[in-house]
């Protein structure tokens, strides 16, 4: 392109600084001068004509020197300076173009491989996104299968509890409050009204950390809406019972009552008889904490002996 721009420029200054064609000229002035006097009117004797000698041109240097001069290149000093600088000018101009146009392109391709990548990324992009679906779905599906097993776990669970629950039931230690003897009042001998149950387990293991709290006293027959059945705040008692065993405990009332009332309270006869409550707890063989809990009333036969007992309508309770 540089080449074509100087060619132009070069092509314009030598045209423009060629001059008229003096050979040109010298044709028209031969023209003039060559050119016939007027027409002798008609009806007159024509005048004999005087042949003048044609003057020939003479030769001109220069003419010859323009005539080969056109239409041939001028020589490099001929050429106008400002035509140099304008190529100059155009040549820098091209350059910066020709750099411009580099640089344009740099960006151009920089740009294509920037979309290929991001072409790229948006494919790893699509297909990680994908990937994720599918584990997402996999997950879900991994999810309802657990709870589907941890459902059957559950219905396993409790029908294995249910089925060793009976076991279990069968199994433990059963503390019960068998009616045992009393003793009435004596009070030559100091002998104060006493009630002695018999505690018998009556499970099929021991019972562990066995412990009581019971009360006696002389109340009246059947006893008030109101009664609270209270219980001394020790505990007494820390044993093993095993399976079929029994001990007895044996709860005193706390004062002696009038001596004519004795015979009275021994067949509940005057409205007042001999109570004994309380509760026991223990733990049976699986660790499991339970209590048994009792009232009873006890009297005696007429033979003033044998004692008689029954179970209270409230306080009898076990687990």
């Amino acid at each position: 392109m540089i080449v074509i721009l100087l060619t132009v420029a070069l092509a314009t200054n030598g045209f423009l600084q060629t001059s008229p064609s003096p050979v040109k000229n010298e044709q028209e002035q031969s023209k003039k001068v060559a050119k016939p006097p007027n027409a002798t009117p008609r009806g007159t004797e024509p005048t004999p004509l005087v042949t003048a000698p044609v003057r020939q041109p003479t030769p001109n240097p220069q003419a010859s020197d323009a005539k080969e001069k056109v239409g041939t290149w001028p020589p490099w000093t001929d050429i106008f300076w400002p035509t140099w600088v304008l190529v100059v000018v155009t040549a820098i101009a091209v350059v910066a173009a020709l750099k411009t146009l580099g640089a344009i392109n740099a960006q151009v391709v920089e740009m294509r491989e920037t979309g290929v990548q991001t072409d790229k990324l948006i494919a790893e992009n699509i297909e990680q996104s994908k990937s994720l679906t599918r584990s997402v779905t996999e997950a879900g599906r991994s999810a309802t299968a657990m709870e589907f097993v941890a459902k059957e776990i559950a219905v396993s669970s409790k029908a294995a509890i249910a089925s060793v629950s009976p076991i279990n039931q069968q199994m433990r230690a059963y503390l019960c409050v068998v009616i045992g003897t009393a003793i009435y009042q004596e009070r030559p001998k100091n002998m104060k009204f006493q009630a002695v149950p018999s505690i018998v387990n009556a499970g099929l293991t021991p019972a562990h950390k066995v412990s009581f709290r019971a009360s006696a006293a002389i109340l009246p027959v059947p006893l008030p809406e109101d009664f609270t059945f209270p219980l001394p705040a020790v505990s007494n008692g820390t044993s093993v019972i095993g399976p079929r065993q029994n001990i007895t405990i044996s709860p005193v009332v706390e004062d002696f009552c009038d001596d004519p009332e004795v015979e009275g309270i021994k067949h509940a006869a005057q409205g007042k008889a001999l109570y004994t409550w309380g509760i026991f707890t223990y733990e049976d063989i699986f660790g499991n904490p339970q209590y048994t809990k009792f009232c009873q009333i006890y009297t005696w036969l007429q033979d003033g002996k044998t004692t008689w007992g029954y179970y209270a309508d409230r306080h009898n309770d076990a687990t």
